[in-house]
């Protein structure tokens, strides 16, 4: 397995876990980005809630594909699923940050632009 692919692998699974551990009943999908149809990395549900996640885990800035955003949209609007792009900053703590803020900015994604307008996982997930 490739180290850029695993280390996303990786990133994913710890997710997923720390979501079944909160209670939802979680989906991921491997290999999202290569299935031609719209499909976030991860997928997960509890109660009325429905959210869908973009996971990424890099050390720097990065930009989200509009490709793969306009997919996010299309789930948040056939769904009603809250769409979230989830960044795992090199030695911290999981950041969720609502896909129409990723949208107003771009698609640009930094770790000033993160501490502004992400959420930490313990606060989204207080439920």
């Amino acid at each position: 397995m490739p180290k850029k692919y695993r280390k996303g692998y990786v990133a994913e699974l710890e997710m997923v876990h720390k979501l079944a551990e909160k209670g939802f009943m979680v989906l991921r999908s491997p290999r999202s980005g290569r299935l031609c149809l719209p499909s976030p990395d991860i997928i997960a549900a509890k109660g009325d809630k429905l959210i869908v996640i973009e996971c990424k885990s890099h050390k720097k800035a990065f930009k989200i594909p509009k490709e793969q955003l306009n997919e996010l949209v299309k789930w948040e609007q056939k769904t009603f699923a809250k769409a979230y792009i989830c960044w795992k900053m090199s030695r911290k703590d999981w950041f969720f940050i609502p896909l129409n803020t990723v949208i107003k900015n771009n698609g640009n994604v930094g770790k000033k632009f993160c501490m502004e307008h992400g959420i930490k996982f313990e606060t989204l997930f207080k439920i």
